[in-house]
């Protein structure tokens, strides 16, 4: 714990792509040191780390981890990088000139490197997601405060339904993401214990259980980081003026969002990566996704069943949920049917189906939270909340559904996808207004965050 690292993968020319590094790494003649040649950029912590993880291919092709000294001749910092926001992080270009590095500094195997390198990003991007859920919570309480505070027309700003719309709204998104990183953090733990109780490592659990999870650590990076970018842009816009101003916390805070949508992989690329992991897993065998997307299409097949309708507490939700993974299953299924290896390249029917599931996994993590704790105090409020998520996210799966139907079904396919859709996506009718409202007040009177 007395040493500060700094983790170096991307360069100037690679940065989604971290796999076409060209800094290289070639064993000397007398074979006790690999020569480092290079340049990283946007590195965290270069300003001041102790000890660099420096990514490289040796000879060109075996991209490996190399553990590397400041003190190390041939190593060089450039100067702190003048971004928008995070201005108390240190970020760096870091150089390698002929730069010696003992033949046992490598770190894990060689060509192994990318092993660690996409491992920390699994657990830099759930990392990611808890942070912007901290985020959240800090600046959705300050604009409660100041809602409560500042007065026009003669009464506090939180009195109007615009102004409550926007503070429920913020606390809606906050309370799933919280509710998902809580469910993903359990999941971590649990695998985590069982890795450690098989006999490895702390460190090789937390780096396994972190691959095991990665299709949930991606969607929390995309879901944390575009939350808190909802919530600090709607906390300007409460502080009014005084939110455009430094003197005020949601200048900064709006400033030091951006960049999360960026590092840790881009959200684009995260969208990408949920959908081919998804598909991968599915090949391999460790996910059985064909025999729930063959159910889907007999179901679509059939008469839809009518049947009494189910008055137990949550049904309708429950029945939601399932109803979502069946938009899902029945859009992907179809999408690999016909369009098998080429689908890799149709990122924007990809993209539609990784928001689907991202709004499928946030919806039912507060689902099962609020379930959890049905008895509790703000129960009523917390189904509020949980009842406006479903409700729109019913029609973001419908929209983004229809954008990857139209984009590769025609004719009777097509038609009866988009039918199926709209069977999949449909919910209770619900005054959200008032739901919205119920969620507000106790904002409100609370002063704060209090889910």
């Amino acid at each position: 714990g007395q040493l500060k690292a700094s983790y170096c993968l991307t360069e100037p020319g690679s940065g989604s792509d971290a796999l076409a590094a060209k800094t290289k790494a070639v064993l000397n003649a007398e074979g006790t040191h690999y020569i480092l040649d290079g340049q990283k950029m946007w590195i965290t912590n270069a300003g001041f780390a102790d000890v660099f993880i420096v990514f490289a291919k040796i000879d060109g092709k075996d991209f490996t981890a190399f553990i590397v000294e400041r003190n190390t001749p041939g190593l060089s910092v450039g100067a702190e990088e003048n971004k928008m926001g995070i201005k108390g992080s240190s970020t760096c270009q870091v150089f390698f000139e002929n730069c010696a590095v003992p033949k046992d500094a490598i770190l894990g195997e060689i060509g192994r490197g990318h092993v660690i390198a996409f491992n920390i990003l699994n657990i830099g991007r759930y990392k990611l997601s808890a942070a912007a859920m901290g985020g959240c919570k800090r600046s959705l309480t300050n604009a409660i405060r100041y809602a409560n505070e500042r007065q026009q027309f003669g009464k506090s700003i939180s009195s109007f339904g615009a102004i409550q719309y926007k503070l429920s709204e913020m606390a809606i998104r906050t309370y799933a993401l919280e509710s998902a990183n809580w469910r993903v953090s359990n999941y971590i733990d649990d695998r985590k214990k069982l890795l450690t109780e098989e006999g490895k490592s702390l460190a090789e659990a937390s780096l396994g259980a972190a691959e095991e999870y990665a299709i949930e650590c991606a969607l929390l990076k995309v879901a944390g980081s575009e939350a808190l970018d909802y919530v600090v842009d709607e906390g300007v816009q409460i502080y009014g003026g005084y939110g455009f101003s430094e003197e005020y916390p949601l200048a900064r805070a709006y400033r030091d969002a951006r960049i999360n949508r960026i590092f840790e992989g881009t959200n684009e690329i995260n969208r990408l990566l949920i959908v081919d992991m998804l598909l991968k897993r599915a090949m391999k065998g460790q996910i059985d996704m064909m025999t729930p997307a063959m159910e889907v299409q007999k179901e679509l097949m059939g008469i839809p069943e009518m049947g009494e309708p189910d008055t137990d507490a949550f049904s309708a939700e429950v029945k939601a949920i399932a109803n979502m993974k069946k938009a899902i299953l029945m859009v992907a299924g179809a999408a690999v049917q016909k369009l098998m290896m080429q689908l890799k390249d149709e990122q924007e029917i990809l993209m539609a189906v990784a928001d689907m599931i991202i709004d499928t996994f946030m919806a039912e993590s507060a689902l099962l939270r609020t379930m959890k704790h049905a008895e509790s105090e703000g129960a009523a409020e917390r189904e509020a909340m949980v009842q406006v998520l479903i409700t729109d996210a019913m029609d973001r799966i419908n929209k983004s559904g229809k954008t990857a139907i139209m984009s590769f079904a025609t004719g009777d396919e097509q038609r009866m996808m988009l039918l199926g859709l709209k069977r999949f996506t449909k919910y209770r009718m619900l005054n959200t207004t008032a739901l919205r409202r119920t969620v507000a007040a106790r904002l409100i009177e609370a002063d704060n965050y209090c889910y």
